[in-house]
């Protein structure tokens, strides 16, 4: 669907001259009916992804993965953080099936580069729910690698997020660790050090613009008019800079001035919020990209960038959390059936960016609202769809957001049909659903249809055996019934 072409990944893969593998991308799975794993590796490789940063290890997502020569980070989820923390036993089981079992030795397998202990662990909003656990599940994984002969071979991260570090002045010399960390920090640095691991991070330009008034859109998008920003007699020209050397001026205050730092994310959303869109994004993407590729480095790191910067996000994800904004589900370059989201023209290389091939959906039908029947009831309907499906391309400055009542109900109620692989149930809503074959997306607003999976399949086939059990059985007992 909407095939078109786009110039956008091989020109981020052939950032800083010779280090084209410096540059991947975040491949997330939280989704209703992801893609095979298969079709997104198919996706990686014909747009020369030679890096992959993966939140979990799903064998299928491995066994996709072994012979394809991308190089991986493996992401253990912060469920298992405390488990791992109090037990190496359970830290040198998860290694021996997830890292031992399908790392390359040179031939087939997976390229396991990292293994990212926790996701953002440190986020601000957990509290004390997972960074107590952190340092110790990394040093028993650690110790895992070792004893399986893999120290050498696979190095262990922690990727922390982009309120780990602040500067209440919003002036890079004063950025520090949030002091709730400082003592963490100087833990895991010290450990990261010792290893010759870098520290992996979030930098998010999208989330400072949006919570900082003195943070403009030009700013955090590269643009040369935007306002700069004046620390001593240093100058910033974009949010970029000023939040990587705000983490800088944190590193040297604990005594780490040299580490080695990978992005771990970076991107921005297309959709669910103001400013998010395809165009906007396609206008940071070309920004980052170019400051990337300069080399230029930032004032307090001058030609010495990130040795690694992970994209955020390959696809778009529609069971992430919106806890942070309804944004969260809208970082993919690609929708989330493998088709670019938008284009742009680079210096240097021209060859499209290729989407997915050959994707399976379910039947073109929607879900919408019967206009013959009294609708007096139906934002009721379209509020308990939303609340178990995906809706948030209605937000105020979302894609759909512009869309007038009863359409906003149709997209609700089509949200929840595919999400429920179109059974025809899911369109019921007490009798104002009804299922069409004529596609009623209008202008920006897609009304999807859902991917064919094998969740979809079995699970349909599952519904539909269900129920001719229960007939056999009502029949069964009507007979019986009438016997007597």
């Amino acid at each position: 669907m909407y095939p078109f072409p786009v110039f956008l990944f091989l020109t981020i893969l052939c950032l800083l001259g010779s280090t084209a593998d410096a540059i991947g991308v975040n491949w997330g799975t939280m989704s209703s009916h992801p893609l095979p794993p298969p079709k997104v590796v198919e996706l990686l490789k014909s747009n020369e992804v030679s890096k992959v940063k993966l939140f979990d290890a799903d064998p299928l997502v491995l066994q996709a993965l072994s012979g394809s020569n991308i190089v991986v980070t493996l992401g253990i989820p912060n469920s298992m953080l405390k488990t791992l923390n109090s037990s190496r036993k359970a830290a040198e089981s998860w290694v021996h099936d997830n890292v031992t079992r399908y790392f390359s030795h040179g031939g087939a397998g997976v390229r396991i580069e990292y293994v990212a202990v926790g996701d953002e662990p440190f986020l601000q909003s957990y509290g004390d729910q997972f960074h107590p656990f952190v340092i110790g599940a990394a040093m028993n994984i650690q110790a895992a690698l070792t004893k399986a002969n893999l120290g050498g071979e696979v190095k262990v991260v922690v990727p922390c997020s982009f309120d780990t570090f602040v500067s209440e002045s919003g002036r890079p010399s004063k950025g520090h660790f949030r002091t709730d960390l400082n003592k963490t920090m100087i833990e895991l640095l010290t450990f990261l050090s010792k290893h010759h691991s870098p520290l992996f991070v979030t930098i998010s330009p999208f989330i400072s613009f949006q919570q900082n008034k003195n943070i403009s859109l030009d700013f955090s998008l590269f643009k040369e008019n935007a306002r700069h920003h004046n620390d001593s007699h240093r100058t910033y020209k974009n949010s970029f800079d000023l939040s990587y050397d705000t983490l800088v001026s944190a590193l040297s205050k604990i005594g780490f001035p040299e580490i080695d730092i990978v992005v771990a994310r970076i991107g921005w959303p297309t959709d669910g919020a103001a400013n998010a869109t395809s165009s906007i994004a396609e206008t940071f993407m070309k920004g980052l990209i170019d400051h990337l590729h300069s080399k230029t480095g930032t004032p307090l790191r001058r030609r010495n960038p990130p040795i690694e910067t992970f994209m955020f996000s390959l696809l778009d994800e529609d069971h992430r959390s919106i806890t942070s904004g309804n944004f969260e589900r809208h970082w993919g370059v690609f929708t989330f059936d493998g088709q670019a989201k938008y284009h742009f023209n680079f210096s240097q290389g021209t060859k499209n960016l290729v989407n997915a091939q050959f994707v399976e959906y379910l039947a073109p039908k929607w879900c919408v609202v019967n206009n013959n029947k009294d609708l007096s009831n139906a934002s009721a309907s379209a509020l308990e769809a939303c609340s178990t499906s995906d809706c948030t391309a209605l937000s105020p400055g979302g894609s759909c957001s512009n869309i007038s009542w009863p359409s906003n109900i149709s997209y609700a109620f089509n949200s929840y049909y595919q999400q429920n692989d179109q059974r025809a149930d899911s369109c019921d809503f007490g009798g104002l659903g009804l299922i069409t074959t004529v596609d009623p997306s209008v202008d920006t607003c897609r009304f999807f249809v859902e991917l064919q999976t094998s969740h979809s399949t079995s699970a349909h086939e599952a519904y539909i055996f269900l129920r001719i059990i229960l007939l056999l059985a009502c029949l069964f007992s009507c007979l019986l019934g009438f016997t007597w």
